[in-house]
């Protein structure tokens, strides 16, 4: 194979700390194979001395049969795997035990579900707290945070806090650890044991990592401790493509390597192999805007120029309209689908796009679930108005809209499964605001019943009070109320031609047909890939197409610090990155159905 100087020099590296900033498409899989092999061959390293580190299980089987191919299947018992497989390896041995003991996802979430229930939390938006309890727990042990010191942003400390403490308190119970508890246990054990170190020691002399960019703060500092003294390390990575902060990555942890690991060499992959000319031209001026970042400028090895659009539609629907266009142009003109990408910032985005794909009967593939706005709280609540003024008069659906917004009706009043509403006047009699109330949401109903369902929910938000109640409820458990505002507004805009609730209700229940057969087809479907700009990491295509770069969307309007726009920036980055020929990025002036400017990183 031919290499680079660059890439021959970083090859031909054996003792000592070494650091390899790898572009995107610059053969960084070609130089970490390439330096194993040279490693056995030409330096005398014995196979069984090489730990080779790479974030995912499918990667690291990547990098494994590529080493095999490149050796033409000498059988080098070379050690391949993920942070965690290598690091519950240590602890599998040292505490004997097994896979077993690693506690499921499912499980995870039920066992949350439960500390939640025993503390009296009800949440309207469960599903969606109890991820982010899980990620939040993730990042306190990833980042080595004294919980007394950490600040939950989505409930108050004291109760992120306990549900902290019950947790780990239940996993103990049960003999159970997850992939954080792995790394925290490693770590703890590699301090307190110097003899299971030096063992460790022994058998890792030579360590290589991968994506070392993504690494976060206790991965580092055990792979600090196994390194030791030897420190013949050799870490590959790009600050650039850093965009796993909600997990814990710190791209900074780049810049310290040098700090830590003495007289570092340091290699640059600037020659990109993967994208045409005007690709490589545009993504670099982007992210020269970051400030805290290796100085650097990519340079494309290809003759051929490329094509780059940034093209401005009027709404979301044109913008569906042209991408898809576009996709079916591509496909005539001989580009498989699979080799076309369409990308966007987070996974509420394409939801339209998803049923117009269907109705053309284009194939497609979603990389990330996509949810159904159907199933959010804030809509089912305004579906059951419609549905009880539709005459759906069950006690169930009443029970979810009755104090949305508060109107002090008391669960004590509904003694039947049907909704009475003499009765239920009748028995709030001694309290004559709660009988007005009652005679309010009686008239409003009465109104909804004869409405379009677009103008009965601006009703349902503005005249019935139910963004008061959106208000209240997110004010109380420290949501972001625009985020939901955003999420009325995005089935506003889907909604707005429906002529009937009967219409309205059809839609869904087609809709959410399109969604579960998605779920069930995914495994074996071929066809236009469809993912966020996290999930496109690594990933390349011929032709990609970039979503809402409108400001809001990217950068993402939570982003609020100059760390936070860096790392928005960089997953632009990534994703324009991610197309071999040709890019086009789209900019609506409207995304449902509130105006958006172009983003500021296209300036």
């Amino acid at each position: 194979m031919n290499y680079s100087k660059e890439q021959e020099h970083a090859i031909k590296h054996v003792d000592g700390p070494c650091m390899v900033i790898a572009g995107p498409g610059s053969g960084k899989t070609a130089v970490i194979t390439g330096r194993i092999k040279y490693l056995i061959e030409s330096a005398g390293v014995s196979p069984a001395d090489i730990l080779v580190i790479t974030f995912t299980r499918a990667a690291a089987r990547e990098m494994e049969q590529r080493f095999k191919a490149m050796t033409r299947g000498k059988n080098h018992q070379v050690r391949f795997g993920t942070f965690h497989s290598i690091y519950f390896w240590i602890i599998k041995t040292a505490y004997n035990l097994n896979n077993s003991s690693v506690i499921s996802n499912d499980e995870k979430r039920k066992l949350i579900d439960k500390i939640l229930l025993g503390m009296s939390l009800e949440y309207e938006n469960k599903e969606d707290i109890i991820s982010s309890i899980i990620s939040q727990i993730g990042l306190v042990k990833c980042d080595m945070i004294d919980i007394e010191n950490y600040y939950s942003k989505d409930m108050p400390e004291d109760e992120f806090r306990e549900i902290y403490k019950r947790f780990n308190h239940e996993m103990k119970r049960f003999g159970k650890i997850d992939f954080d508890d792995m790394m925290v246990m490693c770590y703890e054990l590699l301090n307190k044991r110097p003899d299971i170190l030096k063992r460790c020691r022994e058998i890792f002399k030579y360590i290589m990592i991968d994506e070392f960019q993504d690494s976060n703060k206790i991965q580092y500092e055990i792979f600090k401790l196994l390194a030791k003294p030897l420190d013949n390390v050799f870490v590959v990575g790009d600050d650039d493509q850093s965009v796993y902060g909600f997990r814990g990555a710190r791209p900074e942890i780049m810049f310290l390597f040098e700090k830590d690991f003495e007289n570092t060499r340091k290699y640059y992959l600037v020659e990109n192999y993967r994208c045409d000319r005007v690709i490589t031209k545009v993504s670099s001026k982007l992210i020269a805007d970051n400030k805290k970042r290796f100085d650097k400028k990519l340079v494309s090895k290809n003759a051929a120029e490329g094509k780059f659009e940034i093209i401005e539609t009027e709404d979301t629907n044109f913008e569906n309209d042209a991408i898809i266009s576009s996709v079916r142009e591509h496909f005539a003109a001989g580009i498989p689908y699979e080799e076309q990408a369409v990308l966007y910032r987070t996974n509420i985005e394409p939801r339209r796009l998803v049923y117009k794909l269907n109705q053309f009967n284009i194939p497609y593939t979603i990389s990330d679930a996509l949810p159904n706005i159907f199933e959010h709280f804030v809509v089912k609540g305004v579906l059951n108005y419609m549905r009880f003024a539709m005459g759906d008069r069950s006690r169930s659906v009443f029970l979810q809209i009755m104090n949305k917004p508060s109107r002090y009706i008391s669960r004590n009043l509904l003694l039947e499964e049907e909704i009475d509403f003499n009765a239920l006047r009748y028995r709030a009699r001694d309290k004559e605001y709660v009988v007005e109330r009652i005679d309010k949401l009686i008239a409003d109903l009465r109104l909804i019943s004869k409405m379009r369902p677009y103008p009965a929910l601006n009703f349902i938000r503005n005249a019935v009070g139910f963004d008061d109640y959106i208000k209240d409820y997110a004010e109380f458990r420290q949501l972001d109320k625009d985020e939901l505002y955003e999420v009325l507004d995005e089935f506003a805009s889907m909604i707005v031609d429906f002529k009937s609730y009967g219409e309205l209700f059809e839609f869904i229940e087609e809709y959410s047909e399109v969604l579960k057969k998605q779920q069930i087809e995914e495994k074996d479907k071929k066809g236009l890939r469809l993912m966020t700009m996290h999930s496109s990491k690594g990933l390349e295509f011929d032709c990609v197409y970039i979503m809402n770069v409108v400001d809001g969307c990217i950068p993402y309007r939570k982003a609020k610090t100059s760390g936070k726009i860096e790392e928005e920036r960089r997953m632009l980055y990534v994703a324009m990155t991610r197309a071999r020929h040709e890019l086009y990025i789209y900019t609506p002036k409207e995304v449902s159905g509130k105006p958006k400017n172009k983003s500021s990183f296209l300036e």
